[in-house]
Formats: structure tokens, C-alpha cells, sequence
């Protein structure tokens, strides 16, 4: 137990040689964001209204992981190339990560008394940061130089378009609640709502990286260097991007010791396409609506459109530039059709 004391030996003998360790940055201040916005919105008519906005961030003190015990590149045991050779990686836990964001939003907005509501929402947006907190998709290439890990976020959704409304069906009398109808044929026709979110996005960024890397440096990973856009016309599942347009940039010994200069989240993934579709009927219990109970049928990705992850990003791996998997991730977007009934009381 604590209570006992640590053994007198305890620093010669922990840590043991060869292992890995974690450390913490002594100040470790709390993330934290300064945001500002410039919003104009007009009122077109009686029933719709447009807005305009410019919303900036930015993010400091962000969490950020880099190995502190890699080697530098070069021949040879690896060991002796450690900052600290007696020990493995390295990780330092610290918020010295920041990041910026600037966007266009615009959201138009139209509520007809026909029964039909409709929200528009468009976003276009940039997110640069040289770390996405615990969630980075890659490691850092040279962690001694988190400059060179600044570029896109691994969340940089460049363009976001989402529609969403909602009508009542004009059938039978009391629409949404039958408290007026009269009749069997009334009470079935009546009180139907449709409703539907639509959802257009651009893809999220990804990083070419060496299947094997010649930096000899540990468990360090190896960029490419790159030699054309790495673009395709019309890229496809079995050909997102051209991996012939970036090379290995050697061993070691190579400019710039081997590291890659194509860079982070340079490339962009599939988007994403779905509708959500549902449909309500109400049916209410007494005169006034106060009480009814609402039967829903809902439907995501109701078409069951592919939503196909990033590709494979190891250049001199075969299926580089291949995609092999879709649906990620879960909580109802970018999955396969999902279905569920419910009904919902209320009192």
C-alpha cells in the first residue's frame, strides 16, 4: 500500500531498461476557444427568413500526443539515437496544440401555412490545426517539429449542405390531429406528417504515409514526398487518388533525413449523401388534442446509398488508393438503411 512508503531502490530500479514511458507537461493549462460571429439576416417575406454569417475560432491549449523519446534518423541500434537511450517511446501528454477556423453560414428559413417547414442550412468551411486532440488520425512524422504537422483537421469538412422539413399532408379534417373528424375514412386519412433531413457533405482529409518507413528512427512513421496532386478525375472506390504521384524520399540519408514533404490531411475522402425520411400519424384520444398518441416510422439513409470511408493511404501497399469499407461512422449517419417503428404518447 502507499501508506507503506516507495522502496528506497525505486529509482534505480524503475524504470526498467527498454521501456515505454508517458509523461505529463508540468503546466498543462485547459483547452479553451475565443469564437466571433458577424450575422445579418433579412426578412423576406411574411413567412421566411435569410441569414448570412462569418464565424470565426480559434483553439488554444489543445491536447496533443508526440513520442519525445524518437530517434533521430540514421544508421545503426536504434537506442543510442534516443534523446534518452535507457528508455523506448516516449509519449508527452500536453495542451500546446492550437488551431483556427473560419466560415460562410447561411440558413434560410420558410414556414408556409400550407403545412410545409423548411430549414436550409449551407456552411462553408476551413479548420486548420497542427493537432486534433486525442482523436489525430496520424502520428507525428518529426514530433520535434509540430510546425510541420499543421494542415488540415482531421473534422475539415470543407462543404456542408442540410436541408430539413416537414409537412402535413392535406388529407381528412384536423391534419395533424383528428380532434375534429369525423368517420372511420376521416380518422385514417388525416393527421399524417412527412418529414425528412437531407444531408450533402464533403469528405473528410486523410494522409499518405510509407507502408514501411526507412527513417530507422523506432516506431516513427515515414511521409512520401509528393510529385503531382495526387488527384484523379473521376476517382472511384477502386481509385480514390493516384498513388503514383508520390515516391519514396529514401532512407535516412536522403535531404531533408528522410522526411516526406507531402504533408498532412492533403487529400480529401468520399462525402456523404443520405435522407433520413420519417412519417408520422397522430391520432388524438379527445376533443381539445390535448392527449394522442403518435405512431412514427422512420427511415435512415432511405435509399441506402454507399457512404464509403477514406481509402487505403500506405504508398507502396497495392490497395493504396483503394477503398474497401463504408458505413463509419455509427449513431444513424453514414450507415446502411436503417429502419425503426415507435410510438410516442402524449398526455
Amino acid at each position: 500500500p502507499i501508506s507503506a512508503g516507495f522502496p528506497a531502490a525505486r529509482p534505480e530500479l524503475f524504470p526498467v531498461a527498454g521501456t515505454a514511458f508517458n509523461v505529463f507537461q508540468r503546466r498543462y493549462p485547459n483547452p479553451s476557444a475565443n469564437e466571433w460571429n458577424l450575422n445579418v439576416q433579412r426578412q423576406l417575406s411574411s413567412h421566411d427568413v435569410l441569414s448570412v454569417a462569418y464565424v470565426g475560432q480559434t483553439g488554444v491549449h489543445i491536447l496533443a500526443n508526440a513520442n519525445i523519446n524518437l530517434a533521430t534518423p540514421g544508421p545503426g541500434p536504434v537506442a543510442p539515437r534516443r534523446p534518452y537511450p535507457n528508455l523506448a517511446d516516449g509519449i508527452l501528454n500536453c495542451t500546446c496544440g492550437n488551431s483556427s477556423f473560419d466560415s460562410l453560414q447561411i440558413t434560410y428559413q420558410n414556414r408556409l401555412s400550407a403545412g410545409l417547414d423548411f430549414l436550409g442550412a449551407y456552411t462553408y468551411g476551413h479548420s486548420i490545426d497542427d493537432t486534433s486532440g486525442n482523436s489525430t488520425l496520424v502520428g507525428y512524422q518529426n514530433p520535434y517539429d509540430l510546425n510541420s504537422f499543421r494542415g488540415n483537421s482531421d473534422f475539415d469538412v470543407r462543404h456542408d449542405l442540410v436541408l430539413s422539413w416537414s409537412y402535413d399532408l392535406p388529407f381528412g379534417s384536423g391534419k395533424k390531429l383528428m380532434s375534429d373528424a369525423h368517420g372511420l375514412t376521416q380518422a385514417l386519412a388525416g393527421g399524417w406528417q412527412l418529414n425528412s433531413i437531407d444531408t450533402f457533405q464533403t469528405g473528410s482529409p486523410f494522409t499518405p504515409v510509407m507502408v514501411t518507413s526507412l527513417l530507422n528512427n523506432g516506431s516513427g512513421s515515414q511521409w512520401p514526398n509528393r510529385i503531382g496532386s495526387g488527384k484523379v478525375a473521376n476517382p472511384t472506390p477502386k481509385e480514390w487518388f493516384n498513388p503514383a504521384d508520390f515516391v519514396s524520399p529514401g532512407n535516412y540519408t536522403a535531404p531533408n533525413h528522410g522526411f516526406g514533404n507531402s504533408g498532412r490531411n492533403i487529400l480529401f475522402g468520399p462525402g456523404t449523401r443520405q435522407f433520413d425520411f420519417s412519417l408520422f400519424k397522430n391520432v388524438a384520444f379527445n376533443r381539445d388534442s390535448s392527449r394522442y398518441i403518435q405512431f412514427r416510422a422512420e427511415a435512415f439513409n432511405t435509399f441506402n446509398t454507399p457512404q464509403f470511408n477514406n481509402p487505403d493511404t500506405q504508398i507502396g501497399n497495392p490497395a493504396a488508393g483503394t477503398i474497401s469499407s463504408a458505413g463509419a461512422p455509427l449513431l444513424f449517419q453514414r450507415t446502411s438503411r436503417e429502419i425503426q417503428l415507435a410510438a410516442k404518447l402524449y398526455w
